[in-house]
């Protein structure tokens, strides 16, 4: 059988022209993202009403400054813009109205106000003033309306409730459309509120107390909000929802029928707010559960990927690393560091030919590196610097694999790594354990025995309601592949029994299935495996080896204990060959399979697996020197009929 060579197990990166990563121009995050850019260029299209876009992410990015960057590379326009003030109203004091006034003109506005107010007390020509005013405001109707009512207000000797007559609720020092985001929302802090004040025992308010709110501030511009706030406060969902299909923001409160003052209400102000929401596919899936409707409501949606493609986006990678080393203020990186980077991104993806780009785990790692070169006074972060961070990290992660190691040096783990076994064979899995973010791979005894029986495989894990339904369906899929090639004509005899030794949890997935098959093909030929080997792949009806998850921490937990108990040479793992590319290892696996110290066998089918496992081809039924022969021939001698007995046994049975 073919054995991987070192080469074959990590991924391969392109030459860079190079010597420190200063030399790069330093790119963001959002720019590896054209989906999320082409989303939000179409949701600056959309001019009517209010929109909603879903950003859907992971756990750990930057929403904020992405949905930032993003809109910048799209140069938004500010058609949509305004400052936004609360004036008395003079026909009924308990309902102030709002006032549209043009980006960026509100403090002269007020100025204006203030001046025309002064003439008309003074019983001065005051129609320049006016003319002023609505030229600036573009001649809107609502602001003739209320000047109108000034003078003739004014002209009666009318009083005020406040003698500032504009309240300046929203004003834009420039005129860039607003991105918000919000954090920490309560309905005070996104929707605005009322307050109130208290003089000699009577509760007023007015105009100036009025407190506008997030989504108020965001008119004209970009809301972005987490969708987590939402769902731990859902009322300020529904509330929003309203507002933006309406278009107007009214002041009520959760508690509007305790308000200090019940008939002091403001007019619902305008609303043209491009709302951003936020968050990972987690959270998506239970806030569909929140609105059942979301789906319908929002169309324009996209994801943030995670992930470049190392042959074609690997300059772009580095120039991510970059900007992480800009952002951050790192001493340089030189290639060597760089490469180092690049092995930890594949690894994060489990995939030789693609990088993550989480920036929290590719920011931190470069912290401790540079941190670490900082201790040795070097003016530059080289690979041992980032290696050495990683190793750090492992150790203050891994005393839980000590823990399961000490299972091994103390003999009460009962994992062989030499020998013969018939019936038995090491598996591999990963231990993921809620609430630590170190997954480790931990090896695992199957034990398969057959029995006189109707051809059913017994699952102890299933009887024992220790297994999940992939697991079960793994099993069956096992029962269907020994139906098919040994039981098509005749139903077999034997039953097996197939166990997880020492497993005292609940398990489950399918990539322990062509473990198991080999063991059970073990007891029905009476033919030892080699304990030497260790196996994970899935297998399918016909055994085709299919691919497996968290194959690195699988390969490595072997490695582990057969460095425990001391490297033979002949030790190893059989993976399924659809999943090479998820080889990126460890310097110590590496170093061992370079020596010849371990080795990696890839396969396609269960007859390869079980060449490697017994040193027995699989074969043909008819070859009774192959394993399925030697099964063929078992079945048939348990149900061949007795031999014909002579005249005297007949007789004896009359």
């Amino acid at each position: 059988m073919i054995e991987l060579k070192t080469e074959q197990l990590l991924p391969r990166f392109p030459e860079l022209q190079i010597n420190r990563l200063s030399e790069v121009s330093p790119r963001r995050f959002a720019d590896a993202q054209p989906r999320a850019l082409s989303a939000i260029s179409r949701l600056i299209g959309m001019r009517k009403g209010c929109q909603t876009m879903l950003l859907s992410g992971l756990p750990g990015v930057n929403y904020e400054q992405t949905v930032i960057d993003l809109i910048d590379e799209c140069s938004p326009d500010n058609a949509a813009l305004f400052d936004l003030c609360y004036a008395e109203n003079l026909r009924n004091p308990t309902r102030p109205i709002w006032l549209k006034l043009q980006p960026g003109s509100g403090i002269e506005f007020c100025e204006l106000i203030a001046e025309l107010l002064r003439l008309l007390t003074l019983h001065l020509d005051a129609e320049a003033v006016v003319t002023r005013i609505l030229k600036k405001q573009a001649q809107d109707a609502k602001i003739a309306d209320y000047l109108t009512l000034l003078a003739s207000h004014v002209a009666q000797g009318g009083g005020f409730s406040h003698p500032v007559l504009i309240n300046l609720l929203i004003h834009h020092e420039t005129e860039t459309p607003p991105v918000i985001y919000g954090r920490d929302l309560s309905w005070t802090s996104l929707f605005g509120a009322v307050n109130y004040q208290t003089e000699q025992g009577t509760v007023y308010s007015h105009h100036h107390l009025l407190e506008p709110g997030l989504l108020r501030e965001a008119n004209g511009g970009f809301l972005v909000l987490p969708l987590e706030e939402l769902l731990d406060k859902p009322e300020l969902w529904f509330k929003l929802r309203n507002a933006l299909e309406t278009g107007f923001l009214d002041w009520s409160s959760p508690n509007t029928e305790t308000s200090a003052t019940p008939f002091f209400i403001p007019e619902a102000s305008p609303l043209q707010v491009k709302l951003i929401l936020v968050g990972d596919r987690l959270t998506v899936a239970e806030f569909n559960l929140l609105d059942r409707e979301i789906s319908e409501r929002i169309f324009l949606r996209t994801d943030l990927v995670a992930e470049l493609h190392l042959e074609e986006q690997y300059d772009l990678f580095v120039g991510l690393l970059a900007g992480l080393r800009e952002q951050n203020g790192l001493l340089d990186f030189d290639v060597s560091a760089i490469k180092a980077l690049s092995r930890f991104a594949c690894r994060l993806c489990e995939h030789q030919e693609i990088l993550s780009i989480a920036e929290t785990q590719l920011g931190s790692l470069m912290q401790l590196a540079d941190g670490l070169a900082r201790e040795e006074q070097s003016v530059i972060v080289s690979a041992s610097h980032v290696l050495t961070a990683l190793a750090e990290q492992e150790y203050r992660l891994n005393y839980i694999v000590e823990q399961s190691d000490q299972g091994i040096h103390d003999r009460q783990v009962l994992l062989q790594t030499d020998g013969e076994v018939i019936g038995q064979i090491n598996g591999l899995s990963v231990i993921e354990i809620m609430g630590h973010p170190y997954d480790f791979g931990e090896p695992v005894r199957l034990t398969a025995t057959v029995h006189m029986g109707d051809g059913d495989v017994a699952d102890i894990e299933r009887k024992a309601e220790l297994a999940g339904h992939i697991h079960a369906k793994a099993m069956m899929i096992i029962h269907g592949y020994l139906s098919n090639q040994f039981g098509a004509e005749n139903p077999s005899p034997l039953s097996a029994n197939l166990v997880f030794e020492q497993s005292y949890h609940e398990i489950d997935g399918d990539s322990a299935s062509l473990t198991g098959l080999c063991a059970l093909l073990s007891a029905l030929a009476q033919q030892p495996i080699f304990q030497h080997l260790a196996v994970t792949g899935a297998v399918d009806q016909f055994g085709n080896v299919q691919p497996v998850g968290g194959l690195n921490e699988k390969i490595e937990g072997f490695f582990r204990i057969c460095r425990i108990h001391g490297l033979s040479g002949k030790q190893g793992v059989i993976i399924p060959a659809s999943n090479q590319l998820q080889l990126i290892l460890s310097d110590e696996v590496i170093e061992a399979v370079t020596n010849g110290l371990f080795h990696i066998y890839p396969v396609q089918h269960v007859d390869e697996a079980i060449e490697l496992l017994t040193g027995c081809k699989a074969g043909d039924l008819d070859d009774t020197h192959s394993m399925y022969g030697i099964i063929h021939a078992r079945l048939e001698a348990l149900t061949a009929p007795p031999p014909p007995r002579g005249w005297l046994g007949r007789l004896l049975n009359l």
